[in-house]
């Protein structure tokens, strides 16, 4: 079986979570041993949360941790790497150019989901900088898929409660503040909801007209996938 590079930390819960369901996911696929993973927790400063997160910039200062923990992965071993972070998805370029395993894009196989569903029109549920760099607006238009975003003030909400969850406080009265911008979304005719920040899928009981995709989750299957292929 391959090994499964995690390039984590941003933020530790998501992390966390993705390496505990893809040992899930193994056993229920018929898996017949633990998956190989290594895990690389990057040594990022604290100050970075609130630029990159709420302000929306200096997310290139994060290219050179990046960079070094994709080689760390690579020299200890893994067969490909997965980034649990939209927002840094900014620069998979930068971190695939690194080194010669492939690092799979969590924007790549966001595409790939919607089009196996036939889903036209989505509204998005982000961090600041994946807003202001149109990462999906980019893949997703391209192929037809058009986005519908928060207003302003529903954003700065959005943006606050992400960092919350990076900082690992409370998750009380975040799923109330997400259901009610999920249904401005469906209002204003997505046809589902992405959930295109790692760290968003920790709030449960969000709620919603229209299907809610978890982006954790089609990385986490991606990340099933290539473990078990021969």
């Amino acid at each position: 079986m391959k090994t499964l590079g995690i390039l984590g930390g941003v933020g530790p819960e998501t992390t966390s979570k993705v390496y505990h369901s893809v040992i899930d996911s193994i056993r229920k696929n018929g898996g017949k041993y633990y998956p190989s993973i290594i895990i690389y927790n990057l040594p990022w400063p604290f100050s970075l949360e609130d630029e990159m997160i709420i302000r929306g910039r200096n997310s290139e200062k994060m290219i050179p941790y990046l960079v070094n923990g994709a080689k760390i992965l690579e020299k200890a071993g893994a067969s490909f790497g997965v980034l649990p972070c939209n927002t840094l998805h900014k620069h998979i370029n930068e971190i695939r150019t690194s080194v010669k395993i492939p690092f799979l894009s969590i924007l790549e196989e966001t595409k790939l989901k919607l089009k196996s569903l036939n889903i036209n029109k989505v509204g998005i549920l982000a961090s600041q900088t994946t807003i202001n760099s149109n990462l999906y607006g980019k893949i997703l238009q391209e192929n037809g898929v058009s986005l519908v975003y928060p207003s302003k003030e529903e954003q700065d909400k959005i943006n606050k409660v992400i960092v919350e969850l990076v900082r690992g406080k409370s998750k009380t009265l975040h799923s109330k503040k997400l259901t009610a911008i999920c249904k401005s979304l469906s209002k204003n005719g997505a046809e589902s909801i992405l959930l295109a920040c790692t760290d968003l899928q920790l709030i449960g009981n969000i709620k919603s007209s229209v299907s809610i995709i978890d982006i954790t989750e089609v990385l986490i299957q991606a990340s099933v996938r290539e473990l078990l292929r021969k």
